[in-house]
């Protein structure tokens, strides 16, 4: 663990936490889009491509996305959001958008001893109408890897996409990446348990997590574990999604994340069916 105390750094629209060799940054100029989570100068996110790239790092939609189609409502990603710092937290709130009526707002803070930063989000319904939403994180990593999270009920589901195939094995599935078997856009959606998801990059652990949900608490055509792979081969999105609530006008839904990420000793097997990779993200999680 590290005791070392997390720093915050601003400069221009790029708010900086760094706590040991962890650095987490968020641009409040990309609807408080996670840009950074590097461990000893390794990012376990994508980058943008070119200026026009809007598929990189991670950030938050409203779900579904039957409710506004593609892309997402500019005023929650990727326009500008409000920043401001709330004692060792950062606060970025985004506009209305329009069609639906719905603000996001994010609350970064990191705790240098535990290793976590934590993400607080809030959806509020500033529309004269109720509504209904669910929060859904979007976390874009490079094309490669190990992500895996404990099966919840039912099976894993297709949706417009190819199936992006499972291996389920004693309760847990592994999506072990393949280019090979990346044919097109590709995607997966499932019920989770234990309120994790993790994805493993080289000798890098990213571990997310939140509050378990019921399979029923899903949005409609969603659920609460999402991973996709593009057709180009450049990245995957490991996506996690909380309940689905009705708003009346002023309401607002609140969700937390928790993100770790935690460099592999070599002694770890950071293969499918891992027990010791199974233990470490249990034991992470569970403090």
């Amino acid at each position: 663990m590290n005791t070392d105390r997390a720093s915050l750094n601003v400069s221009g629209t790029l708010y900086t936490f760094t706590f040991g060799a962890t650095v987490f940054a968020v641009d409040a100029a990309k609807a408080g889009r996670v840009a950074t989570f590097s461990l000893l100068g390794k990012n376990v996110l994508t980058a943008p491509k070119n200026p026009d790239d809007n598929n990189w790092g991670s950030t938050f939609w409203v779900s579904p996305q039957s409710d506004w189609n593609w892309p997402p409502p500019a005023e929650i990603d990727p326009n500008p959001y409000l920043a401001s710092v709330d004692g060792n937290a950062v606060v970025m709130s985004g506009k209305a958008a329009g069609g639906l009526g719905l603000a996001v707002s994010k609350r970064f803070s990191a705790d240098a001893a535990a290793g976590v930063v934590t993400i607080d989000y809030s959806i509020v319904n500033r529309g004269r109408e109720a509504r209904s939403a669910a929060p859904w994180e979007i976390t874009r990593v490079a094309a490669g890897g190990l992500t895996f999270f404990p099966m919840g009920d039912g099976v894993p589901a297709k949706g417009m996409q190819e199936l992006l195939k499972l291996n389920i094995a004693d309760g847990i599935a592994w999506f072990a990446y393949d280019a090979r078997a990346v044919t097109g856009d590709q995607k997966v959606f499932a019920d989770g348990h234990e309120g994790w998801i993790a994805h493993v990059d080289g000798d890098l652990l990213l571990v997310k997590a939140f509050g378990d949900i019921a399979a029923s608490q899903a949005a409609p055509g969603e659920a609460e574990i999402e991973i996709y792979a593009d057709a180009a081969r450049t990245y995957v999105e490991v996506e996690n999604q909380g309940a689905y609530v009705n708003l009346a006008p002023g309401a607002i839904s609140s969700w937390r994340v928790r993100w770790f990420l935690h460099r592999l000793d070599p002694a770890i097997s950071a293969g499918p069916g891992s027990a010791d990779l199974l233990k470490l993200v249990r034991g992470l999680v569970r403090g």
